[in-house]
């Protein structure tokens, strides 16, 4: 009987102890360092102005930006181009040499003219950058029907773009766009320059 009253009085102890030292270690949390006040001295003068950091170039600002943000930093794995999108070839095609066909590949011209008035490819460039300096090229490569209508598209970007929307957005784009109909189907490459 001694000996339970013993260790009743024991492990009560143990189990206080425990629980003060737990309750202190989650109220004080003393792992986290405080910071030191230090006074400054007598002669201290006005406080130097933090708002501009010496030797960094700021960035002009583009229409609609807002704030000093710093652009993003792009490491070097965010500079590598990647591929996304199926590999684009021209479909078979039977070609009959005693019909009268007219149907041709779109030429440069037409080609040159539909890019021109694209905006849509370049609104997603300027949109995945998410305010990063980023500078290389960016392709796609569209299979536009004998219709005029693009049906596959395979974009080529820095893998930047990429992580930040770009395919998914240019692939849209790439499909409003509306080519002459020249009857046979046609692989269209489109190079675009990010400066």
């Amino acid at each position: 009987m001694v000996n339970n009253g013993v260790r009743f009085w024991l492990g009560l102890a143990i189990g206080l102890a425990l629980g003060a030292a737990i309750g202190w270690l989650a109220t004080a949390r003393p792992w986290r360092k405080a910071p030191v006040p230090v006074a400054a001295p007598a002669d201290a003068g006005p406080e130097p102005d933090r708002s501009k950091k010496a030797g960094k170039k700021r960035r002009p600002r583009r229409d609609g930006e807002t704030g000093d943000a710093e652009p993003p930093d792009v490491p070097a794995s965010g500079r590598v181009m990647a591929w996304r999108g199926p590999d684009i070839s021209l479909p078979a095609r039977d070609i009959d040499l005693g019909s009268d066909d007219s149907s041709r590949p779109l030429e440069n011209d037409e080609i040159n003219g539909v890019l021109a008035r694209s905006s849509g490819v370049v609104d997603c460039i300027r949109d995945s950058l998410a305010g990063a300096e980023l500078h290389g090229q960016v392709k796609l490569q569209l299979l536009v029907t004998g219709d005029g209508v693009v049906s596959q598209v395979r974009v080529g970007a820095p893998r930047w773009l990429l992580d930040h929307g770009f395919a998914d957005c240019a692939s849209t784009a790439a499909r409003r766009m509306r080519f002459p109909a020249t009857g046979a189907p046609t692989i269209v490459d489109a190079p675009y320059h990010i400066d």
